[in-house]
This record gives C-alpha cells, structure tokens and sequence, in this order.
C-alpha cells in the first residue's frame, strides 16, 4: 500500500468519524427515546412507521414532528435524512462509539432523560397541590429577613485584607486609624431593608447568602468593608400567589429527579452492576 493511499485512507476515516459524530447527534434528538424499535420479518412497513433501515424502524410520529417543527419542508427530501441519520446511528453503534465517544454518550444520556422527565416537566398541579408542596418543602423557600452584622471600613485594600485574615485566624481583630467600624451600626439583628440604608443594597444582599461567623471584603465607593455575620434571622413565604412561578418550577424538579430516580432503580435491579474500591 502507498503512502498516499494511507493517507487518503486516514483522511476518509476521519471525515466519517466526524459526519457520524455530528450525525449521531442529530438522529438522537430527532428519535428520542423509545420511537425506533425492532421491525418485525417481512418486506411491508406497518401503518405506524415511516421507513426501516436494517430492521430498526422509524415511526410515523417521529417523522410527523420533525416536520411540525421543520414547517412547509419537503416530505420525501424529510424521510431521507430521517434513514440518514439512522444509518449514521447505527454506523456509530458499530464502531463503538456509544461506547468509547463522550458526545455520543451524553447525547443518549441527555436524549432518554429527556424523555423519562418529559412528564414532569410539562406537569401542571392545581394551587391546592402547590400549597400543599410549599408547606411541605417550607425551607426550600423560606429567605434571610435580618442579619446582624459588624462592619469595619477603610480606605486601604491591603489593611481590610490584613484585617480579615485576623479575623479568619484568631476570630477578633482590633480596629485602628486605619480601618474602623461603620459608624452607627446596630448591634443586633436588623431587618434586611434597614440594613441596605448602611451597607448598601448589594453587600447586604451577599450578606444574607453568607453562614453564620463568616466574613468578607467588600468594595464601595473607593473604600472597602469588612463585613462578619454574626447571626441571621430566616423567614418562610406562606403566601403561594407572590412565589408561584418558583414553587411550580421546584415541584416539576423534584417530580423529574423522583421518576428519574425510580427509572434508574428499575435499571439496576436488572442489571448486574459491579464496582471496584475507589
């Protein structure tokens, strides 16, 4: 063999392999999960497919919606790159790449998730199964209503950070010239819309996201801030009409991981699965 036919060789292959990448991905969105399945002998297509390539046939449905999404497209020029995409599929399958390709992979991964979630995700429970959600799961939703905080200020970055890591190390630091406490700052807990008039509205806001003892450098208006909590107060929303968007986007989370869940227990009561020591 000649080293140009090597080469030409080479490059064939790794055009393959990159038409059949690209491909793979495209017939694994358009097929999802579940809509192409073994054909059953015989030359006659049942009423309910499309096409078959090699035995694995393409449902009617699936061309159907792709032509929904595709608009005034021509049907025949559809079905063809329908059977395309299916040869490039099961071209992959043969070289392995379901197994070996991380694309390929997690476009299967994402393709039957997708599929086991759709029911979630198009759910659509009445308020009284929303409230009844929102009770249950009352933290999921509940926010920091008061903080009390301590907060130094100086107009040196250095000696903030020089103070924070005293802080960090010891858990005191004592003021100086350079770096003092916030003038008027009460020594308690203080409502958050209180304390946005003396930290400003987006250090109080990283404020409430921080844990209780902790503590960080802050830059406002050419000065620097030194901010520990030192305790936090929670609130819960019971009111389901100012949060609904939110509750039912949680629900229809936690109801996909739930069925994904039971899927993946389905799976591996079948399966014989074993696993090395990390």
């Amino acid at each position: 063999m000649t080293r140009n036919t090597v080469r030409k060789n080479m490059m064939n292959s790794n055009a393959d392999i990159r038409w059949l990448v690209a491909g793979a991905l495209v017939g694994l969105a358009a097929a999802g999960f579940g809509i192409l399945r073994q054909s059953s002998a015989g030359t006659d297509l049942p009423d309910n497919a499309i096409a078959s390539v090699n035995g694995i046939l393409i449902q009617r449905d699936t061309f159907e919606r792709a032509l929904e999404r595709i608009g005034d497209a021509d049907g025949a020029r559809l079905i063809g790159r329908l059977v395309d995409d299916e040869l490039l599929v099961q071209r992959g399958v043969e070289l392995g790449m379901t197994e070996s390709d991380t694309e390929v992979r997690a476009a299967i991964v994402n393709s039957l998730v997708a599929s086991i979630t759709a029911e979630a995700d198009a759910a659509s429970p009445s308020d009284e199964e929303l409230l009844h959600y929102l009770e249950d799961n009352a933290e999921r939703f509940s926010y920091t209503s008061a903080l009390h905080v301590e907060a130094w200020q100086t107009d040196v970055e250095p000696v903030a950070q020089a103070f924070i890591a005293a802080l960090r190390t010891s858990g005191s630091a004592v003021a100086n010239e350079q770096i003092r406490p916030l003038p008027d700052l009460p020594p308690a807990l203080v409502p958050v819309e209180l304390l946005r008039d003396y930290l400003g509205p987006a250090i109080t806001a990283a404020a409430a996201e921080m844990p209780d003892g902790s503590s960080a450098v802050f830059a406002r208006r050419g000065s620097w801030l030194v901010v520990r909590v030192v305790a936090k107060e929670r609130a819960r929303v019971e009111d389901l009409s100012a949060i609904r968007n939110r509750v039912l986007l949680d629900y229809r989370r936690n109801l996909a991981d739930r069925m994904l869940g039971e899927y993946l227990d389905g799976l591996r009561e079948r399966a014989d699965v074993r696993v090395a020591a990390p």
